[in-house]
């Protein structure tokens, strides 16, 4: 039991975080204050009831899915966790949240009458056990649809599909579950299916009593949307319900192709576009069971990343880099720029607005083999002490002209199996070198790991910018500068010639674009030398800032709750970075930090990285 008092709010908005392993639920205020946490693990709660290990059940052939009736039981488990702490459920007047991206939950022809007639005496569970045509849904990290994914690639090409929908192919997305669902793996189930919910539709459509359209944010992610004109895109359809004409052998004028692009329409439903109006209130099961108010609005969930980004302050060409195990980056922009090589989704409370995402194998394990490395070159007793790679980086002076690339895991971005590759830049050459030749030893791996991850980030994330640069008024004049910026990018052009990155060609303006904040995340945050490396790389306009944000994705959806609220109460758009800048007090609260611009300085780096790319990766 706990002792919180809600006594001092008036309104309570809960955020969910229905993650691969358990479900969150967040309590804020209408200050943004959270207020409690109430969770359920799901191993240490449903393991026996439905033998999951670490939220999942696997097979040899690379599947990995939840059993949906783990997830109504989460929901219950949780609510009933709230009672017994004598949570206050009538102060809730809004409700959203987040959930695990690309799973689908495949919805029978008897689930819209069995959500309506909900009865407060029985479990979630037990009640909708025939809801689902199959009681399972494919969890991100399934990779069981390689065949899926030719055929995708067959029929429309990786970067067309990239163009098309914001990403490449990929095993878990949505798109792919169902073709494997619809023509391999569940025909007849498929055909026994009335609606196709994301995880994010799915919950929102359990507290409504109701099945609920696709959020459109979310809905990016799954092969199937076209981003540019907002509607779902007819060939990637029928590669998903199986009667593609390249692939399938089904031509556009036989009745069954028709059929099925109208079916799989009707089982996807609407897209529900970008909005603050509320999906409907919550259901009368909730309301009876728990107390909630028939007044308690339901706002369309979302994908976790997406959540994740409405836990902070971000404004256009922010960037919020996560520095864990891996690296992800996520920022927001104006600029429909796709590419293979990361992804594009639609901004969840912005329109004409985009969450770029740019996800990196390689994190902090390589970093850490380098550190290994240093403190086995110094004898350092501490194996594990960052103070000599630290003492080694924070001395670190102009740009050398030495880098290297460390992938000890095969790596998404670039493309690239496991290899260390190492170059310097010798008479306007580029040289690869081993350790020890060409004045390259073990303290410049330091410098030139840390580089090298930043500088792809800097150049992968200047295309997703630059366009919007002008706009977000964050990229120079240079005018009013001391720096010449045309010359310095046609000096980097003489040296270099034409730099690409993933196969597009870097231009003038993807090479001059700078974030307008960083924000840093994750276990590498806390070490100040990488960051403040990293920030003087990127070299924000508006400053860097170390941020901790314990339960992102459900405070995220519980802030789109309140935000939605107060949009509905006023009945008008307010802007969504301006109403959590406003309440953050950015100033104060967030931890910003000081560090050398070296933007400009790292010119040279952005070249060399972009041509050791080029030419030497296998």
């Amino acid at each position: 039991m706990t002792n919180t008092d809600y006594s001092d709010s008036d309104s309570l908005y809960l955020g969910f975080d229905l993650s691969t392993q358990q479900l969150k639920i967040i309590v804020t205020n209408d200050k943004l204050a959270a207020l409690n946490t109430f969770n359920v693990e799901f191993d240490v709660a449903f393991k026996e009831k439905y033998g999951v290990h670490k939220g999942v059940l696997s097979n040899e052939g690379g599947e990995v899915v939840s059993p949906v009736g783990m997830w109504l039981d989460s929901i219950n488990h949780v609510f009933d966790q709230m009672k017994k702490d004598n949570f206050p459920f009538e102060k809730v007047v809004g409700i959203s949240g987040s959930c695990q991206q690309h799973g689908s939950v495949f919805w029978s022809n008897e689930a819209q009458p069995l959500l309506k007639k909900l009865n407060k005496e029985e479990e979630l569970s037990s009640q909708l056990k025939d809801a689902f045509s199959w009681d399972k849904s494919p969890n991100w990290q399934d990779h069981s649809t390689n065949t899926e994914s030719e055929a995708f690639v067959k029929a429309v090409g990786r970067e067309e599909l990239a163009q098309i929908t914001g990403s490449r192919d990929h095993l878990r997305f949505t798109g792919l579950q169902i073709r494997k669902f619809a023509t391999r793996s569940h025909c007849e189930k498929y055909s026994q299916t009335s609606r196709i919910s994301l995880v994010s539709s799915f919950v929102t459509s359990v507290l409504l009593g109701q099945i609920d359209g696709l959020e459109e944010s979310d809905a990016c992610g799954m092969n199937l949307y076209d981003l540019e004109k907002g509607e779902f895109n007819e060939e990637l359809l029928a590669l998903a319900a199986g009667v593609h004409p390249k692939v399938d052998n089904i031509t556009k004028e036989d009745p069954k192709y028709k059929a099925a692009i109208e079916d799989i329409k009707s089982k996807l439903g609407e897209i529900k576009p970008i909005t603050y109006n509320a999906s409907g209130n919550i259901s009368s099961y909730f309301i009876e069971k728990y107390g909630f108010t028939s007044q308690c609005k339901i706002y369309s969930f979302t994908g976790d990343n997406l959540a994740t980004i409405l836990s902070l302050p971000l404004q256009p060409n922010d960037c919020l880099l996560s520095l864990g195990t891996s690296t992800t980056v996520l920022l927001i922009t104006k600029n429909y720029e796709p590419s293979s090589q990361y992804h594009l989704f639609k901004h969840p409370t912005m329109p004409n607005h985009y969450m770029g995402m740019i996800c990196y194998c390689n994190g902090s394990l390589a970093r850490e083999r380098v550190r290994d490395e240093v403190n086995e070159k110094y004898n350092i007793e501490d194996k594990k002490s960052w103070n000599k790679f630290n003492e080694i980086l924070d001395n670190t002076g102009k740009f050398d002209n030495k880098l290297g690339i460390f992938f000890p895991l095969g790596e998404i971005v670039p493309h690239a199996p496991a290899q260390t590759v190492r170059a310097v830049l010798e008479n306007d050459k580029i040289v690869e070198c081993d350790l020890e030749t060409h004045g390259f030893d073990v303290d410049d791996d330091v410098r030139a790991i840390v580089e090298s991850q930043t500088l792809s980030c800097r150049l992968r994330a200047g295309p997703m910018l630059s366009k919007s640069a002008e706009s977000a008024n964050v990229t120079p004049d240079p005018e009013s500068s001391n720096v010449d910026l045309k010359k310095t990018y046609n000096d980097l052009v003489d040296k270099y010639g034409e730099l690409y990155t993933d196969g597009k060609k870097q231009t003038f303006a993807s090479i001059t674009a700078r974030p307008n904040r960083c924000y840093y995340v994750g276990g590498t945050s806390n070490n100040m030398s990488i960051i403040s490396k990293m920030g003087s790389i990127l070299g924000p306009v508006n400053g860097n800032y170390k941020v901790e944000i314990p339960n992102a994705c459900a405070l995220g959806g519980a802030y789109k709750a309140s935000w939605s609220h107060l949009c509905e109460e006023k009945g008008e758009w307010i802007n969504y970075d301006k109403y959590i800048n406003k309440l953050f007090e950015i100033n104060n609260e967030l931890d910003s930090f000081e560090c050398e611009d070296k933007w400009v300085e790292y010119f040279d780096g952005v070249g060399l990285l972009a041509k050791m790319e080029e030419t030497l990766l296998k």
